[in-house]
């Protein structure tokens, strides 16, 4: 055991640089100021980074009003972190001579093995990186994003850090993530974009975030992995402690195609995907959509002390969208069944007006939550959370319906109500919450402001119920894993 301990802090303490660096090289800053390397030098001063900045020039001595340097071997300090955006067939010689000076050198460049012809030019690139003893990131990728270390690859100031870890071997994706994992409040550990993997993989970073304390949820865009048995030993090993999303692409042979004219690597077979996803208790998703989902659930996310169920519950405000969440519910193998009788009974004790449904979905029109600023909701909340064994509540609004009563902050009201239920719910049920807008501009931006307010109070919000119940499913299906994993070491 204290060996496994000390494994973990070697990782850390090996990736530390990357993830905290305290002095970073930038090749291919220009005088002008136009080029990559004087964007990266202002995304780092946008989110407050508070370490050296080294601009790389052969010619120039000042470059953004930092001192430069003809090389990574003459910097004043060893050089943490190294970006370097300059003509792919540069970075080998630049490398090649950093002197054992630069342990971590992100290569945005491109030109390599995505290319046709690159594949050369890519194992040279290797085999300087180890001839000047640097780590190598991408080449062909964005780099990273590390809020703990102040540093990132895209605008929008700095972020707070959280748990959520990403690795991608797309850089465009890995910018989607972060974009739109802002905006629906997902807060990260960690985002690497990894490009080629030339050197650093999927592997390597596996086994760090899983041995990062600040890390708990995992989420991998992947093409293709070198090792796949190193990497299927890893989760078995960790037994699903953490959740790993995995968005696994080259999943059809047109797939396969396309990935292999992306980074130029060959993906795998669908099947084994598939397998080792079940063996292991990862998450294997479709989309981008469901992907962003998955962490969205899972930052959130607080163990049942009771094993999984499979029942869930859905509340909200429509009938119809309950009856076809239902249905949806079905097709992914959780059940929406009728109440206990006891419940039933609770909730007639609420005496709520004609209107309301006190079944399984219960849906209770917009005008009855008008009263005594959402407490109604609390209540029914908290009836169901401790009087049936749920595994999930559907919690759903219509942001547009709601928004339709001027002469109270229903919204507020009604998320605020959801915030006391969980605090009094915690560990009995997996509370969630989808807020449907109708995409005008009043119902989109009151839905983001209650989005981020949940989010805070950690309830995981959804755009719309299927969302929110593929969600559920995934939570389902990691409970249900994590629960039969432990009956077979016990």
């Amino acid at each position: 055991m204290v060996s496994s301990v000390a494994s973990k802090e070697t990782v850390v303490q090996r990736f530390a640089p990357l993830f905290l660096p305290q002095a970073i090289a930038v090749v291919g800053a220009s005088a002008k100021g136009n080029a990559q390397g004087n964007r990266f030098i202002r995304q780092l001063r946008m989110v407050g980074y508070e370490g050296a900045i080294y601009p790389i020039h052969p010619t120039e001595r000042v470059v953004d009003n930092l001192p430069a340097y003809p090389s990574l071997a003459v910097t004043p300090e060893p050089i943490d972190y190294a970006f370097i955006a300059i003509a792919g067939e540069r970075v080998p010689d630049l490398l090649a001579n950093a002197h054992g000076r630069v342990r971590f050198a992100q290569v945005m460049s491109s030109g390599f093995g995505e290319s046709a012809g690159g594949g050369e030019l890519e194992k040279t690139l290797i085999e300087a990186a180890r001839r000047g003893g640097a780590r190598l990131i991408g080449p062909n990728c964005m780099g990273t994003h590390s809020p703990r270390g102040r540093l990132t690859f895209v605008d929008g100031g700095p972020d707070s850090p959280g748990t959520v870890a990403v690795m991608s071997q797309s850089g465009g994706l890995a910018i989607d993530v972060l974009q739109r994992g802002r905006s629906r409040g997902l807060e990260f550990s960690g985002i690497v974009s990894l490009g080629n993997c030339a050197d650093l993989g999927p592997n390597d970073f596996l086994e760090y975030f899983l041995a990062d304390t600040e890390t708990r949820v995992i989420g991998a865009y992947i093409e293709h992995v070198s090792d796949g048995r190193r990497f299927f030993e890893q989760l078995r090993a960790a037994g699903a402690k953490k959740p790993v999303i995995i968005l696994k692409a080259g999943r059809t042979q047109q797939g396969q195609r396309a990935a292999a004219s992306h980074t130029g690597s060959l993906a795998d077979n669908d099947q084994i995907w598939c397998a080792l996803a079940k063996q292991t208790g990862a998450i294997l998703v479709d989309t981008l959509e469901e992907f962003i989902d998955a962490l969205v659930a899972f930052q959130n996310y607080t163990p049942r002390l009771a094993a999984p169920t499979g029942r869930v519950l859905l509340f909200g405000n429509g009938g119809g969208a309950s009856v076809l969440a239902t249905d949806f519910l079905a097709k992914l193998g959780l059940d929406v069944v009728p109440l206990d009788a006891s419940t039933t009974k609770s909730l007639e004790h609420l005496a709520l007006p004609a209107g309301a449904s006190i079944s399984n979905p219960i849906d209770v029109p917009a005008n009855i939550f008008r009263k005594n600023r959402g407490e109604l909701a609390q209540l029914i909340l908290e009836i169901v959370a401790q009087s049936e064994n749920t595994e999930g509540i559907l919690m759903h609004l219509n942001v547009s319906v709601i928004l339709g009563y001027r002469d109270v902050d229903m919204l507020t009201d009604l998320i605020e109500a959801a915030v006391r239920a969980k605090a009094k719910c915690q560990g009995r049920t997996h509370l969630m919450l989808a807020l449907r807008s109708n995409g005008q501009p009043e119902s989109e931006q009151r839905m983001r402001e209650g989005r981020l307010r949940a989010m805070k109070a950690g309830i995981p919000v959804f755009d719309e119920i299927p969302n929110q119940a593929r969600a559920m499913a995934a939570i389902h299906a990691y409970e249900r894993f994590r629960s039969q994993h432990v009956m077979a070491l016990a």
